[in-house]
């Protein structure tokens, strides 16, 4: 329970980054499209055919929606008012209804994907089962362990987190599975986004998991599957139809990042002052993470009016520049509560009910709550040239504002300085041909975002820069194409992938910027991320937009149709996108939320 925190702060950046012109976006009331693709839970992830999908509006309306999947497992219905709904599907021999919810949105297309798993069916990968009666691992008997806790950011109620645990075997050794579901709902500038993330792991008495599953609708589709077998996690990210491959080698105290620290407690008798350190492997960074815990008290907290003796732990993960949990858990190890104090805000999960938990979450805007208000003179719009004062609340200023060519920090203390920033001079004859091999290669290749090789991108390429071979002169018309031809500017609260991006041609900074990273990789330009803010009518708001080396690294803004991007952009750190997780992209824009304060002098 106690990196439950990690996942939302990674689905906040995501949100707050994405939206920078969503003010400018007109919605009509033509209501939403909902879509998905049913699959069982073998290893080939086979179509269902039949199965029933029921889309039904909550108490008093009722309104009820139904169709059914295709030869190919898909499903669509489009037309639906704009609202929360119930996703209920079944089909005979596949178990009882499953059910998702789901916010539609006006123009939105939401993509709600479905496993379900033939009844005494393959169990995950090579896993073969001993005894036919054992209950699809899909489907937890009525009375598995369950534990509620309603999620909650700067005191308000955002979504839930399910906990359930069972007994059960894999490749004939005796695990527990474990399973956590939760579900976030964000505002972001008066749109609604909802985040749903399910994570399934079977864990050893080593606590180290043999098999992990993470599936979530933070990029349309997103599934990461693998296995720990002698110290090394075989890893295998799926991204709508794209599948990329990884091995990470863990330390050998790796354990569970779920239920690692709760069976620890179990198993030893902590009291006050007791220190350990552990690794944790993480589904959101997948890789370790170094864990240093401490026991710093016992308290008696009150739960469905009865007393429960609980143990308080600091955590301290080694991650983003340090995160720190604080988490009361019984000696049964179960957690009633974990406060993530990060980006100026609180985030807390409290056990509760299942009525409670599962009860209507109150709204909050995380574009207007991380947005930055500056003081002094107002930014000029398509600014060549930047001059303001920074100061960081807390931590070292110098770490999280990048300095470069364009961009220059001058320290006056550990945690302020004078940001200067210069838009470039670029002459096109004095940039080098296509494709560019030098140096910056490492920013040519493919990853699980970008589909650099992939021949629709490819074909995009030849169509867009015919017989151009000057780099710049290439980037150039890349940037215009890109911004022109994403037409549909809606908010995705996530990352899509270019070759998704490519075929929807719809999507905020974030697609923005994958698919123009994908066409410049693919046409020999090396091209990477930025993160960091950009002003925009009233505040500074984070922000994506890529930069291309062409002789030199030079900052282009698609999103907003600038070939050069203005000096608007304060750049808080360089990501190669070579990641197969947002977080990578998330760390400097972390450490800001909340903490950075802009007086601008001209």
């Amino acid at each position: 329970m106690t990196h439950l925190g990690l996942v939302l702060i990674i689905a906040c950046v995501g949100i707050s980054t994405g939206v920078i012109f969503a003010e400018d976006v007109e919605v009509a009331n033509s209501g939403g499209t909902v879509r998905g693709k049913i699959v069982d839970t073998t290893e080939a992830e086979n179509p269902i055919e039949g199965v029933q999908v029921k889309i039904v509006a909550p108490a008093p309306d009722s309104t009820e929606y139904t169709t059914t999947t295709d030869t190919n497992g898909e499903f669509v219905k489009t037309g639906i008012p704009a609202g929360r709904y119930l996703i209920s599907i079944y089909r005979d021999g596949y178990g009882d209804w499953l059910s998702r919810t789901v916010t539609v949105v006006n123009e939105g297309d939401h993509v709600v994907p479905f496993k379900i798993a033939q009844k005494q069916s393959i169990l995950p990968l090579q896993q073969k089962p001993k005894d036919r009666k054992q209950r699809g691992l899909e489907n937890p008997p009525e009375d598995s362990q369950g534990h509620w806790y309603s999620l909650t950011l700067m005191n308000t109620k955002m979504g839930y987190v399910h906990v359930s645990s069972e007994e059960t075997e894999y490749q004939g050794e005796p695990v527990t599975r474990n399973k956590i579901d939760m579900v976030m709902n964000f505002k972001a500038l008066g749109t609604d986004i909802t985040i749903e993330i399910t994570r399934v792991e079977y864990i050893g008495a080593d606590l180290i998991p043999r098999y992990f599953r993470s599936t979530s609708n933070e990029s349309g589709l997103k599934q990461i599957e693998g296995r720990i077998v002698d110290g090394t996690a075989y890893i295998k990210t799926t991204l709508n139809d794209g599948t990329t491959e990884s091995e990470v080698h863990l330390p050998p105290d790796t354990i569970s990042e779920y239920s690692g620290v709760e069976s620890l407690i179990t198993r030893k008798a902590l009291k006050i002052g007791d220190q350990l350190e552990f690794n944790i492997f993480s589904f959101d960074l997948l890789k370790p993470v170094k864990v240093e815990l401490e026991v710093i008290g016992q308290e008696t907290l009150i739960y469905k009016s009865e007393e429960k003796q609980v143990i308080v732990l600091r955590q301290i993960m080694d991650m983003m520049g340090g995160i720190t949990a604080t988490s009361w858990i019984n000696s049964d190890g179960i957690t009633y509560r974990t406060e993530v104090p990060l980006m100026g805000f609180s985030m807390v999960t409290q056990k509760t009910d299942r009525e409670t938990a599962l009860g209507s979450a109150e709204e909050i805007d995380v574009i207007l709550k991380t947005r930055i208000l500056p003081s002094g003179k107002l930014p000029t719009p398509k600014a060549e040239y930047l001059k303001a004062e920074l100061k960081l609340l807390s931590g070292d200023i110098a770490e999280v504002i990048t300095s470069n060519s364009q961009q220059k920090l001058e320290l006056s203390t550990a945690q302020s300085g004078r940001l200067s920033i210069q838009v470039p001079t670029i002459v096109a004859d004095d940039s080098p041909d296509l494709p560019i091999q030098n140096a910056e290669g490492e920013f040519l290749g493919a990853s699980a975002y970008i589909q650099t090789t992939h021949p629709d991108i490819q074909m995009k390429v030849t169509e867009i820069l015919g017989n151009e071979f000057n780099s710049w002169r290439a980037a150039e018309k890349l940037c215009r194409w890109v911004h022109e031809s994403i037409t549909n500017k809606k908010m995705s609260g996530g990352f899509g992938t270019s070759l998704t991006v490519l075929e929807s041609l719809s999507g905020d900074c974030t697609e923005h910027t994958v698919l123009f990273i994908a066409l410049a990789r693919a046409a020999g330009i090396p091209a990477r991320i930025c993160s960091g803010l950009v002003f925009s009518r009233d505040a500074f708001y984070y922000h994506f937009w890529p930069e291309v080396y062409v002789g030199n690294w030079v900052q282009m803004d698609p999103t907003l149709g600038q070939i050069l991007a203005d000096a608007n952009h304060i750049q808080l750190g360089g990501s190669t996108v070579e990641s197969d997780n947002l977080a990578e992209y998330a760390v400097d824009v972390l450490r800001t939320i909340n903490q950075l304060e802009i007086v601008v002098i001209e």
